[in-house]
């Protein structure tokens, strides 16, 4: 059961993902508005999925919100991974539960590593290879997995032996399909922005 869970939320923040593209098409991601409004995406999704969780127990839940709010921070930068928090964790709060502050902190550190990342690539928009998405989504869900510690201590092992493997498995996947949609969008406005360019240039050198 555990599996269909998280399969059916992560294949809906997939879909949901690819709305990124239209608004990134509307409000560049390097102005303040455009970053926000991609944390307003991203945070929408991580909402929508946190809404259809994976229960282990009363307040002890599990969903897609790493995946988004850190690839939000990794490809749109800290204010679109504020935003996302921003959204995020008044939700958790209010499901409250023996897992809210591991909750909480899973959102903060997804948001954390995203912008470290964001940060290492120097603002570069292009296309960001598949290993180093996977590399990403592993950095990610191990730090989920580290902020079991936030639990009860008598429910860290129970919890860590029921959702390790599966988180391990599907979220880096996951964070591997939608950044390579990101990705290949952000490559494909590069494209078209130096297409544009190009075009202006050899319009003036014409007069």
């Amino acid at each position: 059961m555990i599996w269909v869970d998280l399969l059916y939320n992560l294949a809906m923040l997939i879909a949901l993902s690819v709305v990124s593209g239209f608004v990134d098409m509307r409000w560049k991601r390097s102005t303040w508005a455009g970053s926000c409004l991609q944390g307003v995406v991203f945070g929408s999704a991580a909402v929508i999925g946190m809404l259809r969780p994976f229960v282990m127990g009363p307040g002890l839940i599990f969903d897609g919100r790493s995946v988004m709010i850190s690839l939000g921070a990794l490809f749109f930068g800290p204010w679109a991974g504020a935003v996302a928090c921003g959204m995020t964790i008044p939700l958790r709060v209010f499901q409250g539960g023996a897992g809210l502050w591991m909750g909480i902190m899973v959102i903060l550190v997804s948001a954390g590593i995203g912008t470290v990342f964001h940060w290492s690539r120097h603002g570069r928009q292009g296309q960001i290879s598949v290993l180093a998405l996977l590399l990403f989504g592993l950095s990610v869900h191990a730090g989920m997995l580290a902020m079991t510690v936030f639990l009860p201590s008598e429910m860290v092992m129970t919890v860590l032996k029921k959702i390790a493997l599966p988180v391990m498995m599907i979220y880096p996947l996951a964070t591997v399909l939608i950044g390579k949609i990101l990705s290949d969008q952000a490559a494909q406005d590069q494209l078209l922005a130096s297409l544009r360019e190009e075009r202006e240039r050899q319009g003036l050198s014409l007069d």
